[in-house]
């Protein structure tokens, strides 16, 4: 015992060195975590959340269609692509969602644009297409035969947020929550949804 406390008196320098040493190693530390914990606060600020709308109600003496995104996150939402399927037809625009409906149903009053390339700000929505038909007694049987199609629609809408981050909104029946992904494939030149 003698011998450490002689040998801690004559090298005090040491002492204070390797004391220094570990502070340091642990400021370091907290530096580092404090830098991810704000990284990840930056992010989680600019959080878009995209939602996949489709809606049909009757109104003023019309049977209304809507497809829609809307972004119900806190940043703004870039949205990169857009793929739907609609009575088991892959969409390439969507004006061929009026196109195939039931015989006899005369083609819809139409509505429609185009979200791929779009950035959708928070709280906004975007509507993709509008399809409305007149209500009458004699389409309505061909009205219910195309709501059970228009309700089964398959969309996925690729989306980043401003740093890079992207999520796929589906909706298949019914809407699901984004689920995060490392990118979104590239835009279809011959797609105009």
């Amino acid at each position: 015992m003698n011998q450490i406390l002689a040998w801690l008196k004559t090298h005090h320098n040491a002492i204070a060195s390797m004391a220094a040493i570990l502070v340091s190693t642990v400021a370091l530390f907290v530096a580092w975590d404090q830098s991810r914990v704000m990284r990840a606060q930056q992010h989680a600020d600019v959080w878009p959340a995209v939602q996949v709308d489709t809606l049909m109600t009757t109104a003023d003496g019309e049977h209304v269609f809507l497809v829609g995104l809307t972004n119900n996150g806190i940043g703004p939402a870039l949205i990169n692509r857009i793929d739907a399927e609609f009575s088991g037809l892959a969409l390439r625009n969507w004006e061929e969602m009026g196109n195939n409906r039931p015989e006899g149903l005369p083609r819809p009053n139409m509505w429609t644009g185009s979200s791929q390339g779009a950035i959708l700000a928070p709280g906004e929505t975007a509507t993709l297409a509008q399809l409305t038909w007149p209500q009458n007694d004699e389409y309505q049987s061909l009205i219910r035969d195309y709501q059970r199609d228009f309700f089964a629609i398959s969309i996925e809408a690729c989306y980043c947020s401003v740093y890079g981050r992207c999520w796929m909104a589906r909706r298949s029946g019914r809407a699901t929550h984004p689920e995060p992904i490392d990118a979104c494939p590239a835009s279809d030149a011959d797609s105009n949804l």
